[in-house]
């Protein structure tokens, strides 16, 4: 083949590329990963089976949180040396702890498989992989059989096995599996907490029952054990989602919807999962009493649940993370964090202004959820000061990875700020819009109090004197607020509703359902008003302080959105029972607002040394710097433990971590395999 290309450009006269030695034709630097199918076949190896070896690596991804990447090129160049050259291709994408790498020369034939230092992969573990699926299918000459067998291998290792591959796996198997999970949607996630499942029971002896019917590994758990577990859970799992949510915004923005559609779907997933979870919770914390059995059921759900959502943001979260580059791209996004800092701390004077009109305006008790908003965005723009001098600290001492984790914690911080700020513009017109709502909810409910007493003093419906009373009494005690100055409007008009519901109720068999369906149409409105602007404050609230706030309040606010949705659904058809959901939900967000503030009242991170902790021997110097509200608003503590504290890619850490130190593998002097060493396999096929 060679030859016949010298011949060809000797013929055509383009001598002068004669000069270039021929293996450079094919010679490849070290490629960029793709975050979708992680598969890049630049050698054409592949051919009509892509889609089996991308359904074996999504298998492994949904089954054991791993991810593999398969890379096939002529031969690996700039740098030669193989596991140099697969270093380099997992520092260009910043992959993740759970990542493994399978680089193939196909003219060279040279392979890589390659693991960060930190991987749960042991080095013997990747010996077995590569002698039971890599080198025999690639010495076979089957490429896709090799990376298929390398992902069921994987899976074996991730899974307490040797690295074998198991009986069964291969192309069929991944094609029947991927197919399983188009049809029946949940087939992933069976297989995820079916394996979860197994291994607890394998790590506390419960094993297989007299039947071999699998245990329950939370069956010898208390009651009260596994409330501790799933209420653990839920939080992990709820704070996950939002900042998986911001993760994905930022993402979206610089890459485009397509590139992030694999990680837009997990999410969904793992919403739906978060939902049926709060939906249980919900059951469990309201006043009817629930049975040892019923409570061991919904628990055990909620755990499940939990970890189904974690495990399908975590299935993606190594593309992700390499998606946005944020290590190569530190200096780029630092710049847009400063040119965001600029503009939040421009907009606070405004809102600062806003806030104070407000408190001229309306009571207290209708601020209470951004009382103290600028003071709160000011620490956390303090913090994102801090986190962004930290993260130029890093970048300039060479450490990367280091720098990334900081360049997060800015933006999330930076987020924070703008919550927090346009929170206060967001009530703003929500009161506004209520004071408006509650002067026409006065005159409608005046109208029907004349009504009704028209009815009263003709003698007939004496059934009527009593709602009459209640609505009178609530127009009275309105009218009173609104002549003594400030009142809180939403909560005024949700009173003002109520009265006029009894009222309505009474009347009920009065009205014809011509008249009903109206005045049930017109009171929906107000109530789901009400309940949108109570569910957007008091999820603004959480955002800002999820740091604070436990369980109940997040539960609270889940079940709310979950009722306002289906009183939206059904509000066209039948507005009577719309107008209920939508007062449950304006009633389960007061709920999750009181429970949210309750706890962060209660949290009093100021006082409890949790800034100078950090900062002692942490990348964010030592109290001050807006510490107190990161750790509110859960920045600090997330940036820590779950980026700045374990292994990275590139050598940023001083324990010198990376690729390109860990280069184990079998078969070659360091680590790699060559196929034409020790197996004796060399030359062309």
């Amino acid at each position: 083949m060679r030859s016949m290309l010298k011949r060809v450009l000797a013929v055509i006269g383009l001598t002068g590329m004669l000069a270039v030695p021929a293996t450079a034709a094919w010679a490849e630097d070290p490629v960029t990963l793709d975050p979708v199918t992680k598969i890049v076949d630049k050698s054409g190896v592949l051919g009509g089976r892509k889609a089996d070896v991308e359904e074996a690596i999504k298998k492994l991804g949904t089954d054991h949180a791993m991810t593999l990447h398969v890379v096939y090129v002529k031969k690996f160049e700039n740098p030669a040396d193989r596991v140099a050259w697969a270093a380099d291709v997992a520092d260009k994408a910043n992959l993740g702890a759970n990542a493994m790498l399978l680089t193939v020369a196909t003219d060279a034939r040279q392979y890589q498989l390659s693991k960060p230092r930190g991987s749960k992969i042991t080095d013997a573990q990747r010996d077995t992989i590569v002698k039971s699926a890599v080198d025999p299918q690639l010495r076979a000459g089957d490429y896709a059989q090799a990376a298929i067998d390398t992902a069921a291998a994987v899976g074996d290792a991730a899974g307490g096995g040797s690295g074998n591959v198991p009986s069964g796996a291969g192309a069929g198997t991944a094609v029947l599996v991927g197919a399983g999970v188009v049809a029946a949607g949940g087939a992933g996630t069976y297989l995820y907490l079916r394996n979860r499942r197994k291994k607890a029971a394998q790590a506390s002896g419960a094993g297989h029952g007299p039947q071999g019917a699998e245990l329950d590994p939370l069956a010898g758990m208390s009651i009260e054990d596994l409330r501790r577990k799933s209420g653990s859970l839920l939080i992990e799992a709820d704070d996950a989602i939002k900042s998986s949510e911001q993760e994905l915004g930022f993402a979206e923005a610089q890459y485009g919807e397509a590139a992030v559609g694999n990680f837009t779907r997990a999410l969904e997933e793992a919403k739906a999962h978060m939902s049926e979870s709060f939906k249980l919770q919900q059951q469990l914390d309201d006043h009817i009493p629930d049975t040892e059995e019923q409570q061991r059921s919904w628990l055990g759900e909620i755990i499940r649940r939990s970890e189904a959502a974690l495990a399908s943001l975590q299935e993606q979260k190594a593309d992700f993370d390499s998606l946005r580059e944020l290590e190569k791209n530190a200096p780029q996004a630092l710049a847009a964090v400063d040119t965001g800092a600029a503009a939040a701390d421009a907009k606070i004077a405004q809102a600062d202004h806003t806030l104070a009109e407000l408190r001229g305006k309306y009571a207290d008790t209708a601020l209470t959820q951004i009382s103290d908003n600028i003071t709160q965005a000011k620490e956390r723009l303090a913090f994102v000061q801090n986190a962004s001098a930290t993260a130029r600290e890093k970048l300039a001492a060479g450490e990367g990875s280091l720098a990334a984790v900081a360049v997060r914690a800015s933006e999330e911080s930076l987020h924070q700020t703008n919550v927090l700020l346009d929170a206060i513009s967001k009530v703003a017109g929500n009161l506004d819009a209520a004071r408006q709502g509650l002067e026409s909810a006065v005159v409608d409910t005046s109208q029907d109090l004349a009504q009704a007493r028209a009815m009263i003093q003709s003698g007939a419906h004496p059934e009527l004197e009593g709602p009459v009373a209640g609505v009178e009494a609530a127009l009275a005690r309105v009218k009173g607020e609104i002549q003594s100055g400030k009142i809180d409007p939403i909560a005024t008009l949700e009173r003002v509703e109520s009265a006029h519901r009894a009222l309505d109720q009474a009347l009920g068999g009065i009205r014809n359902q011509q008249e009903q369906a109206r005045r049930a149409q017109a009171s929906l409105q107000q109530t789901i008003m009400s309940a949108q602007a109570q569910i957007s404050a008091t999820s603004d609230y959480i955002t800002a302080r999820r740091g604070g706030v436990g369980t109940e309040a997040r539960t609270r606010l889940a079940e709310a959105q979950r009722n306002l949705d289906y009183a939206l659904s059904i509000s066209r058809n039948d507005p009577v029972t719309a107008l209920t959901y939508a007062q449950q939900a304006h009633a389960l967000a007061a709920q999750a607002a009181q429970v949210a503030q309750s706890d962060v009242d209660s949290f009093g991170y100021a006082n409890q040394g949790y800034g100078q902790g950090y900062g002692r021997g942490g990348m964010f110097g030592g109290g001050g710097g807006g510490l107190g509200g990161a750790i509110l608003g859960g920045i600090l503590i997330n940036s820590i433990l779950n980026g700045g504290s374990g292994v990275g890619w590139g050598g940023g850490h001083s324990d010198g971590g990376g690729w390109g130190g860990d280069s184990g593998g079998f078969g070659g002097d360091s680590g790699g395999g060559d196929w034409g060493g020790d197996f004796g396999g060399g030359g062309d096929f």
